[in-house]
């Protein structure tokens, strides 16, 4: 009877144990969008705009037409992702190739559903009426967490006064 007994417990202790790891087994597995933004993704997107096509980058921003995007390239101010893609479709008409890298000093903060990055960015670009221009950038952006992806909200592109 005890011999019976301890089985019992042995076999409910088993039992126990076996689903709790097929329940830990059915957790979603951890994806890119689970974690937070980092300077890898920074370049993602810098990588996305090079292809000169805005609805490569489109994946990374948010639709809301709440959202406010600063360039100085295309415009001062857009409002909402829709303003922004139009006006980078015409100002990238021009482009032959661009590139973006960003420099080793970017940096990204978090702080729940948000985060925010910083950097400057090198940008080279092709023109097709043959020229070519270099610039060294800043570029401030801010990510929030929307059914578990991390999607820019805001966004702030601008490069120094040229000296005269």
């Amino acid at each position: 009877m005890l011999r019976r007994a301890a089985l019992l417990a042995i076999w409910m202790l088993l039992s126990i144990l076996l689903l709790a790891q097929i329940s830990a087994d059915k957790k979603p597995a951890a994806t890119s969008s689970n974690h937070l933004p980092d300077t890898a993704l920074m370049q993602q997107i810098q990588n996305a705009w090079a292809t000169l096509n805005p609805a490569e980058a489109a994946r990374y921003y948010d639709k809301s037409p709440n959202d406010v995007f600063f360039d100085a390239a295309g415009g001062v101010k857009f409002q909402g992702w829709q303003a922004y893609d139009a006006a980078m479709r015409k100002l990238m008409a021009d482009e032959q190739s661009a590139k973006w890298i960003v420099n080793d000093d970017a940096v990204v903060h978090a702080a729940g559903n948000y985060a925010w990055g910083t950097a400057t960015v090198h940008a080279e670009m092709r023109y097709k009426n043959g020229t070519h221009q270099t610039l060294e950038e800043r570029w401030t952006l801010v990510w929030e967490r929307k059914n578990g992806e991390w999607l820019v909200v805001h966004e702030h592109f601008s490069a120094p006064l040229e000296e005269h």
